[in-house]
């Protein structure tokens, strides 16, 4: 039964017209190849090449994730590539200021529990030629974070209203589902752990290294000493003021990746900059980082660029779901129905 703060905010996003959205749920999903180690076996002894050998796709912390482009299959047919999580040197054995190769193996761990058309799949979790632990997963193609740059490089506004759509219902049903069947919160949502693969057929939520469990209602973690992580400017407000970690956590983070798609910025961070221009210049612009943490866990601005009647459910959704109290933004169960609801 749908909770008290849920059936309120659900009456403020229903009654929206919604004749542009014309979305299609993403298909069930292949079962992993025969090269895919068992869900329950220990690492597999797998080889990944040296790094210099595969094409680098990214970073993250203490990571680069690289694409590995399989050999054919012994009839020639081929195979399709993974996409590497490979633990930096830096990083080895306890080396730096976390525990990578932890957080690898704990992602693993989650990874192989998961089978949802809107989570990345796990593929293997092996060593690499110089002992380095990787964690393999199916290739994503790009991140949002990296779709959202090159769009304002290129001097475009917002993404069209259906894009954002998609988005949004992909990544609620991928949070229904880590909430209320695995119940885990993902813990560091964002636009750089949205994959997307081509003009936004499949999107994907991946990175669930700092994931963590949460109580059978949802309302707390089963281990409250563990620590939440996750990247300041999308943290939620008792993030911050070291409050109760509920599923409703990763609700704002949700909420401020539909306002990257229509903000094409990174929350908040334009207030680290003083200065005629929020641009990095050293003879003209200096940080000014209270004004950053004084905003952090807050809603940011609308962007001043009209956004149209296209993007109403949209700023409804976003506005809902970066409350600061989080009792009164919505769960990701009753997001996805609001979703769905607006396809009628």
């Amino acid at each position: 039964m749908a909770s008290t703060e849920d059936k309120a905010t659900k009456g403020s996003l229903k009654n929206v017209s919604s004749d542009f959205l014309t979305p299609v749920h993403p298909a069930k999903r292949s079962r992993v190849s025969v090269a895919t180690p068992a869900r329950n076996s220990p690492a597999t002894k797998l080889q990944i090449p040296a790094s210099p050998f595969m094409k680098k796709l990214g970073w993250g912390t203490g990571v680069s994730v690289y694409l590995l482009e399989r050999s054919p299959r012994p009839d020639g047919s081929g195979r399709s590539p993974w996409a590497v999580k490979k633990i930096r040197s830096k990083y080895k054995k306890g080396r730096g200021d976390v525990d990578v190769e932890g957080r690898l193996k704990k992602e693993a761990v989650i990874l192989k529990k998961m089978s949802h058309a809107n989570i990345v799949e796990f593929r293997a979790l092996s060593k690499s030629a110089d002992g380095s632990l990787c964690l393999s997963m199916e290739n994503g193609q790009q991140s949002l974070m990296g779709m959202i740059d090159k769009r304002k490089e290129a001097g475009k506004g917002p993404f069209p209203a259906a894009q954002i759509y998609q988005v949004a219902l992909s990544l609620a049903s991928a949070l229904n589902y880590l909430h209320n069947d695995l119940k885990y919160i993902h813990g560091d949502l964002k636009s750089g752990n949205v994959l997307v693969k081509g003009d936004f057929e499949t999107v994907k939520l991946c990175d669930f290294g700092v994931a963590l469990k949460l109580t059978d209602d949802l309302n707390g973690l089963e281990n409250p000493t563990d620590d939440y992580v996750g990247s300041q400017p999308w943290n939620a407000m008792e993030v911050h003021m070291a409050g109760d970690i509920t599923h409703k956590t990763d609700m704002f983070s949700y909420g401020l990746v539909i306002w990257e798609m229509m903000s094409l910025e990174a929350p908040h961070l334009d207030l680290l900059f003083s200065g005629d221009d929020s641009e990095y210049d050293d003879d003209e612009t200096s940080f000014d980082e209270s004004e950053f943490e004084a905003a952090l866990g807050t809603r940011p601005p609308l962007p001043k660029e009209n956004l149209g009647p296209a993007y109403q459910f949209l700023i409804e959704l976003f506005c809902a779901c970066t409350i600061e109290d989080p009792t009164q933004r919505p769960s990701a169960k009753m997001t996805l129905a609001a979703l769905e609801d607006v396809m009628l």
